[in-house]
């Protein structure tokens, strides 16, 4: 997917433009890519994203920080997350072949292209309940090799579901069958990071059910954590004691009517307490959401402390099972 990506952008960008790119992988990043313009060789390192979404810049301000000659490489970016990234100087490209840049050397911006309209097929494991179901195996590996019926009952999705699932996985090569019922995982970090972008727009704002205002110490309360669990950023301090809440989630199985009866809340459009349906299934908790989940949600929010709180879960409690 990436290489197509890559090779479609730059002969996009030759035909419109005349600008020649070379390209070569790097271990640390998703590669290099040299524009020659003007008789002038820029080298950039490279962040490729399909679609750029707003919660994803501050990952890239915090690359773009460090290493300034960052280029952004995604197959569109909406014009208001175009016009943020040339305020913060930092360059992008677009399949297309509209591009922006500026160096000491160089200034070059092209926005001419319209975006490109190939509709491709729904991937079914980045459904709605794709997506449920891919939480499920990112967190026991081993389920992928249990029967379509047992991953079917684990995951609460109608079994018709699974196999279409499973070939849109094989399909993006995270799956690679050994026989007919036996498969190997592959690239399961960039499954994690596909599946972190596709819950933050398919899965996420469906989950929503309403907001309220916390009427004592959130510390308190005592969760039914059968039901009820808390999320976001007060569980990533249960945790990792490291991140002070500012915004509040659970995730319930419980109706509006119990949530204000067993905890004291308080019905609010603008209260810092949000609330998510629980939507996974047969995954043992204490007082919080997964941990998957934690760090999903704290990527998607943003912001330094919830970062460098996301790779201190990433480290101690998700990357041992990748």
């Amino acid at each position: 997917m990436k290489k197509e990506l890559i090779n479609t952008t730059i002969e996009n960008l030759y035909q419109i433009a005349g600008i020649r790119a070379n390209w070569k992988e790097n271990e640390l990043f998703d590669g290099e890519i040299i524009l020659q313009i003007n008789g002038i060789k820029s080298n950039f390192v490279v962040k490729i994203k399909k679609e750029l979404r707003e919660y994803q810049l501050h990952e890239i301000d915090e690359i773009h920080k460090k290493y300034n000659n960052l280029i952004v490489i995604a197959e569109h970016i909406f014009p208001k997350l175009k016009t943020q990234l040339r305020k913060a100087k930092v360059a992008y490209l677009e399949m297309n072949g509209n591009l922006f840049l500026q160096t000491k050397q160089l200034y070059c911006f092209i926005d001419t292209q319209k975006r490109t309209n190939k509709r491709k097929k729904t991937n079914r494991a980045f459904t709605k309940t794709g997506l449920k179901v891919v939480f499920h195996l990112l967190q026991k590996k081993e389920l992928i090799n249990k029967s379509q019926r047992e991953i079917a009952q684990t995951t609460g999705v109608a079994l018709g579901n699974i196999p279409l699932i499973i070939k849109g996985l094989k399909k993006m090569g995270y799956l690679i069958p050994i026989n007919k019922k036996t498969y190997a995982w592959q690239k399961r970090k960039e499954l994690l990071e596909m599946w972190i972008n596709q819950y933050a727009i398919e899965l996420k704002p469906k989950l929503f059910k309403n907001k309220y205002r916390l009427n004592e110490n959130w510390q308190s309360m005592k969760l039914n954590t059968k039901k009820t669990v808390w999320g976001g950023e007060p569980a990533a301090d249960i945790l990792t004691n490291y991140l002070r809440p500012e915004k509040f989630t659970l995730f319930t199985k419980e109706n509006n009517t119990d949530l204000i009866k067993n905890y004291k809340i308080i019905p609010d459009k603008d209260g810092e307490l949000e609330v998510m349906e629980m939507f996974w299934n047969n995954i043992e908790l204490k007082k919080t959401a997964p941990s998957l989940l934690i760090y999903a949600d704290l990527i998607i929010e943003g912001g330094k402390r919830n970062t460098e709180t996301a790779h201190k879960i990433f480290n101690e409690f998700i990357q041992p099972n990748i």
